[in-house]
């Protein structure tokens, strides 16, 4: 069971990374992106990642300002 919870942490954790990725790199997720990411990873699991960027970055979390200043390097 702990190994199976540790996998599905890593992989929200990739489409969290992806999505992230997506909005520096385009200032926005494209629909496009969030097809292929729900086909990959399952609706529930893309959506959720989504959701939880788009909190963070409505709270102005410290967590996305770092993540912000990395990708300005």
């Amino acid at each position: 069971m702990i190994k199976n919870s540790k996998d599905k942490l890593s992989i929200e954790l990739e489409c969290e990374e992806r999505i992230i990725s997506e909005k520096h790199r385009f200032g926005r997720v494209r629909s496009k992106m969030m097809c292929q990411l729900r086909e990959e990873y399952g609706k529930e699991i893309a959506n959720r990642s989504l959701a939880r960027i788009n909190k963070r970055i409505s709270l102005g979390s410290k967590m996305t300002k770092i993540h912000s200043e990395e990708f300005l390097i």
